[in-house]
């Protein structure tokens, strides 16, 4: 714990539905667009008037990403935090938030914890479909061509590995040459013909995921064979594939 006088760094672990908001990143402040860290940010000012805080997250999700486990961190004078207690910290920013947002825990971690760059890997999940669906149908994506699971799976085994992902990301630049190590990408067939792709990787390029996703289903529909895709992919050339959109897609878990 930080000496008297010092700032004591708060961890955040927060579940959101990212429907209505403008993703994770708060915009410029003549912005009138609804974002979570934005929202955040105005809890922890109800509650600390006298404090200048800023929140940082794991990862900016895009407009209308959801998130199981978010964790996010800012500062806070030892006076302040004193005013309340952590849990009660935890307990009145429910109070406060909006019902699609929660903080499902607050803790005091050491100083030098950054949410962003002391992550070591973190996991997405998109949620598909090859069947329509009444409940739930928000957080599903329905797949309307033939889905070939094995093809799939085989498409996940040739991402796995330190690859650029130049050809399946909306980044125009960047200073790692937009390599990333991806730990593990599977899918996986549950009852109802739903279907879960799960991704762990070391970094994520905008909207990667949904790019990867995007290029599966065009492998697995047999519009794009598995040959010429790896082929692609390997030199970095630019791919004709339908980037999926948002609201299947959700940041799982960040691990440290």
């Amino acid at each position: 714990m930080a000496d008297k006088g010092k700032q004591l760094n708060i961890r955040l672990d927060i579940e959101y539905d990212g429907k209505n908001y403008f993703g994770w990143q708060r915009q410029s402040a003549t912005s009138k667009n609804k974002t979570i860290q934005k929202t955040i940010e105005e809890s922890l000012q109800v509650l600390f008037p006298g404090e200048i805080i800023k929140l940082t997250g794991a990862g900016r999700t895009d407009s209308g990403v959801h998130a199981y486990t978010q964790t996010a961190n800012f500062k806070i004078s030892r006076e302040a935090a004193g005013k309340y207690g952590i849990q009660a910290i935890k307990y009145r920013m429910n109070g406060i938030l909006p019902k699609d947002i929660l903080i499902n825990r607050a803790a005091i971690v050491d100083e030098r914890f950054h949410s962003r760059y002391s992550a070591k890997s973190r996991i997405y999940r998109y949620l598909l479909s090859t069947k329509r669906h009444a409940l739930n149908r928000e957080k599903l994506y329905c797949i309307k061509t033939e889905f070939d699971i094995d093809l799939a799976k085989d498409f996940c085994k040739l991402i796995e590995g330190v690859h650029s992902f130049k050809s399946l990301c909306k980044n125009r630049s960047d200073k790692h040459n937009f390599r990333a190590e991806v730990l593990y990408a599977k899918i996986v067939k549950s009852s109802g013909g739903v279907m879960k792709f799960e991704i762990c990787a070391n970094r994520f390029l905008h909207s990667m995921v949904r790019a990867i996703v995007g290029a599966m289903i065009k492998v697995a529909s047999g519009k794009l064979s598995i040959k010429e895709f790896n082929e692609k992919f390997k030199k970095g050339e630019e791919m004709r594939i339908h980037y999926v959109p948002a609201n299947a897609l959700f940041l799982y878990k960040v691990n440290y």
